[in-house]
């Protein structure tokens, strides 16, 4: 007696494999397991998801599942463990693995591989000094924690990309959950606004979408030394002629052990080859004693800031690069700063994610332990822009050039394009990249022929 038909189309990929593997029947409980790893949904919204992918599971044992199941199958899939599945298929979904530990995904990303690198023609531009293929990236966070990151992200288009923050010695993430979505936070909130986001573990966005929020808290993790520095050695060797490889790193202390921490693990990625560092100055996850649990970022105290890049500074060759990350600042705060970095630094980094209060549906912190985490994604959107754009105007009134490296809010080509208009060097995406792995190669769809500032003419 034969078994159901096979189907066509991506769908039909799909559960052709879940068939394969035995998947089919297990697929609602591994989704609810998922759902529920974290914290449980109200009653009423768990049991509708039940029934959801019951529906859908009895449809693909019948053979009788479509194109419009593509969307519930890729959340359902996702939480239960098969996002290899979908990926091998094509399907856009997260990059990074929610469910699992930082140190699991550290050596898979989950999102689907191109088959070959997307490209704007012959088209460069000029970053930090270097000549990349186009200016798009991915900033220092998980999605850049070590090689096989690094190999992802390079061979799906992104060519500026930051690896992720780098101590003086090892630290562990904080407690999971880390990473979840904000789905209703679907437009930007007026720049540099404080929030209380409400994000629950389950919570979902399609992916691809272009009004995708998030939030983290991952606290700093960092490998040893003797370990990220072999594996940033292995980082650098997986990327071509025309990408670019920056290294955040981040220090610990008070006075002038923070300076000296910051330039010890400085000096430890330019051992291992880093061509610019990029100073980790803002900082929304770091833990603290406090009642919030997490620290301000460092870039709030300018003295602190100052000292810190201006001994990183003393500490590094000059062949190798420097950038200063910092978080949104108001205008008399950036007005002050920017203009004592300018000397010391070859580019300013800018928005990491807003501290924000992150609360589940019942009230109770999405994070435990840590009321405070950081807000990403189209909800940032705003403020990333006016930080970008008071930059570009300090670089252009201070006479001494350095580059911008703009970021938040980049979902797809458009908000792309609109941070590269107001004057960034190069733009990255974390919250658009984790959400659609897509998304470097739309950007360079869009916009490859006709960027601006290009060194070669344009088309």
């Amino acid at each position: 007696m034969s078994g159901p038909p096979r189907a066509d189309g991506t769908v039909g990929r799909v559960r052709d494999e879940l068939v394969r593997r035995g998947l089919v029947d297990g697929l609602p409980a591994a989704f609810l397991a998922g759902v529920t790893r974290f914290a449980r949904p109200p009653q009423p919204e768990l049991d509708a998801l039940a029934a959801a992918a019951r529906g859908l599971a009895a449809r693909l044992a019948a053979g009788e599942a479509g194109d419009e199941d593509l969307p519930l199958l890729t959340r359902v899939a996702s939480f239960a463990g098969c996002a290899g599945v979908l990926a091998a298929a094509g399907v856009a979904t997260p990059v990074y693995d929610v469910l699992g530990s930082y140190r699991d995904n550290l050596g898979r990303p989950v999102g689907p591989r191109l088959a070959e690198r997307p490209v704007a023609g012959g088209r460069r531009w000029r970053v930090l000094g270097r000549e990349v293929g186009f200016p798009i990236g991915v900033p220092a966070c998980v999605l850049n924690g070590g090689e096989e990151w690094v190999r992802h992200n390079a061979g799906n288009g992104y060519s500026v990309l930051t690896y992720k923050t780098v101590r003086s010695r090892a630290h562990e993430p904080n407690a999971q959950p880390n990473w979840t979505f904000a789905p209703r936070e679907t437009t930007s909130l007026p720049p540099g606004a404080a929030a209380e986001v409400t994000s629950d573990p389950w919570d979902w966005v399609a992916p691809g979408s272009p009004d995708v929020s998030t939030v983290n808290s991952f606290g700093v993790p960092s490998l040893a030394p003797e370990e990220w520095m072999a594996d940033l050695e292995r980082s650098l060797a997986v990327l071509d002629d025309d990408q670019l490889l920056l290294v955040s790193v981040m220090g610990e202390g008070d006075g002038t052990g923070l300076v000296d921490d910051f330039a010890r693990t400085a000096r430890l990625a330019q051992e291992a080859g880093a061509p610019v560092v990029e100073l980790n100055l803002s900082c929304p996850n770091t833990l603290s004693t406090s009642a919030a649990g997490v620290e301000p970022p460092l870039c709030l105290d300018a003295e602190a800031t100052v000292a810190v890049v201006e001994g990183v500074r003393r500490a590094l060759d000059d062949r190798t690069g420097l950038v200063a990350k910092l978080s949104w600042l108001d205008g008399p705060r950036l007005a002050a700063l920017v203009p004592r970095l300018a000397p010391l630094v070859d580019g300013v980094a800018g928005i990491n994610t807003l501290q924000s209060r992150v609360v589940r549906s019942d009230g109770a912190p999405t994070f435990p332990g840590r009321e405070l985490a950081g807000l990403s994604g189209v909800a940032v959107r705003d403020s990333a822009l006016d930080l970008t754009r008071r930059l570009v105007a300090l670089r252009e009134a201070g006479g001494r050039h350095f580059d911008v490296l703009a970021m938040g809010g980049v979902t797809d080509p458009a908000s792309f394009a609109a941070l590269f208009a107001l004057g960034a060097d190069a733009v990255q995406s974390a919250s658009g990249a984790f959400a659609n792995p897509y998304l470097a190669r739309d950007c360079i769809a869009a916009l490859g022929e006709t960027l601006p500032r290009a060194l070669e003419p344009a088309r």
